[in-house]
């Protein structure tokens, strides 16, 4: 039996693809019976990612809705990979002390570490810790603190004292999206943990797959401002503008192809 998560996920891969189109043509490329995508699409329309007008499907852009953490672990998995393997080429090394944040796109890191000797990370990221639990060449440090319904992560003021513990090399945190302004997130207690690793880490690293640049902003917390970040690391070329904006705040962005 297909779960709401995966059936949710398909409608809005289709929706990506044709941002408005009728509930009986999603019913007829999804296979879904007409209560079962009426349950769906309250769903959506409810977490603010779509409207529904006259048998009309519109996905709405620029919400600032987070979904929760199995859900988005799903959504642009290759992606992700992509961003990942450029962590551990590019950006990580042997013998250094990391914070993982808590996001769903460095969950997928552990898969890319085999490589890297003697790397010690500290997360709050249950997701990163259950797949680097057999890894030998890691030594993790998991926070303390409250885990939250469909997180997958610690949070609240244990998370953050422990945090405080720390001062390693990289702090390597996500955003919902980000602009020239900065990098933002729609998570009061996720912002808090990824502002307290920026603090104590010697250095910031910002990573977001290419759906998270936009040039009009609607998440409302501020994460910081450019250039917080000494690198940004996605999976595919910004657009010029805004390469040419980080090259002139020293922010290095590294992509598939980038020097």
């Amino acid at each position: 039996m297909v779960s709401r998560d995966d059936r949710v996920l398909h409608i809005l891969k289709i929706l990506n693809k044709h941002p408005r189109i009728s509930v009986k043509r999603l019913i007829e490329l999804t296979g879904e019976s007409v209560s079962t995508m009426r349950r769906d699409l309250i769903v959506l329309e409810q977490s603010g990612k779509v409207k529904r007008t006259f048998g009309m499907v519109s996905l709405l852009e620029n919400t600032n809705i987070e979904f929760a953490s199995p859900f988005r672990y799903r959504t642009h998995v290759e992606e992700k990979k992509v961003i990942c393997r450029l962590l551990a080429r590019r950006v990580i090394k042997d013998n250094q002390a990391l914070f993982i944040d808590p996001s769903t796109t460095t969950a997928y890191l552990p898969n890319y570490l085999s490589e890297r000797q003697n790397v010690k990370v500290i997360t709050d990221n249950l997701q990163f810790a259950i797949a680097a639990n057999q890894m030998t060449n890691l030594n993790l440090f998991l926070t303390g603190g409250s885990l939250r319904p469909n997180s997958n992560s610690l949070l609240g003021n244990h998370t953050i004292q422990d945090i405080a513990m720390f001062r390693p090399q990289l702090a390597i945190v996500s955003c919902s999206t980000l602009d020239n302004t900065g990098a933002y997130i729609a998570d009061m207690d996720q912002a808090d943990v990824k502002i307290a690793m920026m603090k104590s880490a010697r250095e910031s690293i910002l990573v977001a797959d290419h759906t998270k640049f936009q040039s009009v902003n609607s998440d409302y917390i501020r994460l910081a401002s450019f250039p917080a970040w000494s690198k940004i690391v996605t999976d595919r070329a910004p657009k010029d503008q805004f390469l040419k904006h980080m090259a002139a705040l020293g922010v290095k962005v590294i992509y598939p192809g980038s020097k």
